[in-house]
């Protein structure tokens, strides 16, 4: 016979209570700087107790980071002990990468979307680029006419002219005319349409006409690319660069940092004026929430630098010579070099953009899987293997477009071992057409 009793018994079992706490600090570790200024700044209107000094966001970005320009006593490095829509930034670096095939030209063209404003204009004279970079104008002058034929049109303009040229289709009957009114604008400011027709040699009404063609143009086309949340992602959160000693550094970009500070002496007040038990609960949590905060924020910019360093310890080569030099990176390598856990390294990289001497990239750049190297334990990145393939497929002759089996062959004489369909996913995942497509284009343009 079966006897049924109820029974006490006593265990221990761990747990993870997702307090509201705990889902701040996570959320915290998603912001980038600019995110973080924004959501600071709500919570200083919702608590007494917190002050935010917000940072003064420069409207022209500094040139590319100098090493004598650095205090050589700063080292923070001394101090340490999957995903939806791209934003600009992506989608501005992808294109170049599309446009631009030649190692040197994407290099410049990196240091040049590092200075791409959120409306699409380059916010940089060419000079300065040109110095910043140890170069010439006229191959930076080269590189930007290219960027410039990126979409939407009008994206890398200097100014609202040239924004405005970029928009006129080389077909288009009326360009002549266009162009005309687009370098007298100063003319269009004043309203002095006389000018105009005697300029354009067309009457009043053809001037009207055209004018109401160019209202139609968009003189922001960086807009397009930008969602609310990347608005302001060009801007980098981390600097990285070379001290006087030739070793690297990384630090917070204190121009998009917040800082936040709690009012301790207010606080202190207020809990001697309030009397009633609410009031005194209301105090101590609202003043405790205050604090905690601030340790968030700080853990936060602490795990940020933690993460950034290490990257740049293992991307050295890729931050001197440049694409072709990345190395294979996992999250679970960053993760085991700095203490914390795969889901926290994501998290930290998902938003966050450093400025490296290479350009400015979001820290997810950094990461990518092994392809099997003869000769080597670590193999190759995949997105080193990705630029070999660009190459290949950019010096190709239009006559003879080079296929896939092709392209494999090649790299497996370079001791690459990648099989014809990997060929084919890197090449549709930098949409690359394929080699009989790409044999059509080039007997199109021959024909045009």
């Amino acid at each position: 016979m079966l006897y049924m009793s109820p029974n006490a018994h006593l265990a221990q079992k761990q747990s993870l209570v997702f307090t509201p706490q705990l889902q701040q600090a996570i959320k915290l570790l998603l912001f980038n700087n600019i995110e973080l200024s924004n959501y600071v700044e709500k919570i200083a209107e919702e608590n007494p107790f917190v002050e935010v000094e917000l940072p003064q966001i420069r409207i022209a970005t500094p040139p590319l980071i100098s090493a004598s320009q650095r205090d050589p006593s700063f080292d923070p490095i001394s101090l340490l002990a999957d995903t939806s829509t791209q934003g600009f930034a992506a989608q501005l670096f992808a294109q170049v990468d599309d446009i631009l095939t030649e190692q040197a030209e994407r290099a410049i063209g990196y240091a040049i979307a590092s200075h791409v404003e959120p409306s699409g204009w380059l916010s940089v004279p060419l000079s300065v680029l040109a110095s910043n970079l140890g170069l010439d104008e006229q191959p930076v002058h080269a590189v930007l006419r290219k960027l410039q034929t990126a979409e939407p049109a009008g994206l890398f303009a200097r100014n609202l002219a040239e924004c405005l040229a970029l928009q006129i289709a080389l077909d288009d009957p009326d360009r002549a005319a266009l162009l005309i009114v687009v370098e007298n604008l100063q003319l269009v400011e004043r309203g002095a349409i006389v000018e105009l027709r005697r300029k354009i040699g067309c009457s009043a009404e053809e001037v009207k006409r055209l004018l109401r063609r160019l209202r139609g143009f968009n003189p922001k086309p960086g807009l397009a690319l930008a969602d609310d949340a990347m608005m302001a992602a060009r801007a980098p959160d981390i600097l990285a660069a070379r001290g006087p000693d030739g070793a690297w550094f990384v630090e917070l970009n204190g121009a998009t940092l917040p800082i936040l500070k709690v009012d301790e002496i207010e606080g202190r007040r207020v809990r001697k004026l309030v009397k009633h038990d609410s009031d005194q609960a209301y105090v101590r949590d609202t003043l405790g929430n205050a604090r905690w905060l601030k340790r968030a924020i700080a853990q936060r910019n602490e795990t940020s630098i933690k993460v950034a360093a290490e990257i740049v310890r293992f991307q050295k080569a890729f931050l001197e010579h440049g694409m072709q030099h990345m190395r294979p990176l996992k999250l679970k390598t960053v993760a085991d070099a700095v203490g914390l856990h795969e889901s926290t390294i994501s998290r930290v990289t998902s938003s966050l953009m450093m400025q490296t001497p290479q350009g400015t990239f979001p820290l997810k750049t950094f990461f990518s899987t092994a392809i099997e190297l003869d000769g080597t334990d670590e193999g190759v990145s995949a997105r080193m293997v990705r630029e070999k393939i660009r190459n290949l497929i950019g010096a190709e002759n239009p006559s003879g477009p080079l296929s896939d089996e092709f392209i494999a062959q090649s790299l497996q004489c370079e001791g690459l071992n990648i099989a014809r369909r990997t060929i084919a996913k890197y090449r549709k995942l930098d949409k690359i057409p394929s080699s009989s497509q790409r044999r059509r284009s080039y007997r199109l343009r021959a024909a045009v």
